[in-house]
């Protein structure tokens, strides 16, 4: 049975089909949805934190303003008015599929959606999909979104 989804975004059209996924098993297997938002800086710039304590700012201010994107508050608002009753918005920074890794790893994810392609096209073909650096390693299903 799942329990846990963790569905990656990055405002794409193949993010965006697989967050439609991602609730539609959520809603079939009252299932958990966790959103998770990659920042690819590894930290901020150095001296960022000083400014944000002299500008009286939030410290997680980096995650405040990922979950302000507009695609993932567009996800959180149609997961939860499709009625999945747990919806949680993970930020992370750094490599992107190493982040859905460790965020799968820390809800403990029965079940990951990620797009078959994102925004990052000149890394994909340097380095490889996210999809593909995610689904090899994991421990969890995997199920990539055209």
């Amino acid at each position: 049975m799942v329990k846990n989804i963790l569905v990656a975004l990055d405002g794409s059209e193949h993010s965006k089909k697989a967050v439609e996924f991602a609730i539609d098993s959520a809603k079939k297997w009252k299932a958990a949805l966790y959103l998770i938002h990659m920042w690819e800086e590894k930290s901020p710039p150095e001296g960022f934190e000083n400014y944000l304590r002299e500008q009286r700012l939030p410290l997680n201010y980096f995650d405040e303003v990922c979950k302000r994107d507009n695609f993932v508050g567009d996800a959180e608002a149609t997961a939860k008015e499709a009625g999945i009753k747990k919806v949680e918005v993970i930020c992370a920074h750094g490599d992107p599929a190493e982040e859905i890794l460790r965020a799968a790893d820390q809800v403990t994810a029965d079940l990951i959606v990620t797009g078959s392609r994102g925004l990052g096209k000149f890394s994909r073909a340097i380095m490889g999909s996210v999809s593909t650096k995610v689904c090899n390693p994991s421990n969890s299903t995997c199920v990539t979104v055209r």
